[in-house]
């Protein structure tokens, strides 16, 4: 149903149905918190059918689905902020405003650069002699909206309450689930055996979540009663430079990110990483946005970018094509990372005059 709804109301743009797939990716991505997942899923529905019937060049399509999930990480909600906040003691609220005007540059910088791929050169995205003699409608795009609208209403229902200041975060979660089972009645999908999964799913998710969160919780103590934060300050001071802390932070999450699972390597690296970058003035926010699309980096950073192994897995496609597919994707994510660095008030300035 979003796949479809998204391909009706994006249509008539240049690129195709590989619009579509940054645009659904992105969606899957906000509302499961995986772009691991997000990219398995949709490469399965859209590989075959783009590649194999419609004739679309293999890189390009195996690009935008490895690329697209990305995106969902940095537009709220997102339970990379979530986790994020709970670790470094910041706003949730403030960590969700800052992610959304860079995923929404990012955004849209891949969808430039599909439509001038498509543009450039046809032959990439090939019409069919129906698309070409016939625009999209009203009516197509209004059944596509209608297809899509319960996503929105998932992420209206949790933004709109957390940031109409009726309902914490954690209250702002209850709200969104209260929704998705209203959605799921209405869609009358609701069965004892679905939520009967969903229950167990919550159950499972909630404790890995404590889990991990108190295990970050008990390193960073055990860190600090060994002096290993002091040491890191030392280390940044010794620097003379934050920014060339930053290239080394930078670095390192590209390089650990081809190997490691990004939530992962999120957990271990922030209480060593931390402690350094306040006491190189850094906002915490801000480095929070900065910190995940350097993880959403590494995840298409070949060799061995986990992406690239999904997309590959799922597909059947040689692993060659997906590294080229997703190339200049990855040249996108780390001219937004530059970007970040050179102008900070592209994350900080919305949660700065939203919440002051």
């Amino acid at each position: 149903r979003l796949y479809s709804g998204v391909s009706r109301l994006i249509s008539g743009l240049p690129g195709g149905l590989v619009q579509t797939n940054l645009f659904a990716c992105s969606i899957f991505a906000a509302c499961s918190g995986s772009s691991v997942a997000s990219a398995a899923t949709m490469g399965r529905v859209a590989y075959h059918e783009q590649v194999g019937r419609r004739g679309y060049q293999a890189r390009l399509v195996l690009g935008s689905v490895a690329a697209g999930g990305t995106l969902g990480i940095l537009i709220p909600p997102s339970i990379f902020f979530i986790v994020f906040a709970a670790i470094a003691d910041e706003s949730v609220g403030r960590l969700f405003l800052a992610g959304f005007v860079p995923g929404i540059v990012m955004s849209a910088l891949f969808m430039v650069y599909v439509a001038l791929r498509a543009v450039i050169d046809p032959g990439l995205v090939p019409q069919s002699p129906a698309e070409r003699q016939q625009a999209p409608g009203l009516g197509a795009r209004l059944r596509g909206l209608v297809e899509i609208w319960p996503f929105f209403l998932l992420m209206v229902a949790v933004l709109g309450s957390l940031y109409g200041g009726v309902a914490t975060p954690t209250e702002a979660a209850g709200v969104g689930a209260a929704a998705a089972l209203l959605i799921a009645i209405g869609y009358r999908s609701l069965t004892w055996k679905a939520l009967k999964a969903a229950c167990l799913g919550t159950v499972r998710t909630s404790a890995m979540l404590f889990f991990i969160i108190i295990s970050a919780k008990a390193m960073a103590i055990a860190l600090a009663y060994y002096g290993v934060p002091v040491m890191m300050k030392g280390f940044a001071a010794g620097l003379g430079s934050p920014y060339l802390l930053l290239l080394i932070i930078a670095a390192v999450y590209l390089l650990l990110g081809t190997v490691f699972e990004d939530f992962s390597l999120m957990i271990i690296m922030l209480p060593f990483v931390l402690p350094m970058i306040r006491a190189s003035g850094f906002d915490q926010v801000w480095f929070g946005v900065f910190m995940t699309v350097l993880l959403q980096a590494g995840l298409l950073s070949p060799p061995v970018g986990l992406n690239l192994f999904v997309i590959q897995g799922v597909t059947g496609a040689a692993l060659s094509e997906v590294m080229w597919g997703s190339l200049p994707f990855l040249l996108v994510m780390l001219g937004v990372a530059i970007v970040l660095v050179m102008f900070p008030p592209l994350a900080l300035w919305l949660p700065a005059h939203w919440i002051g």
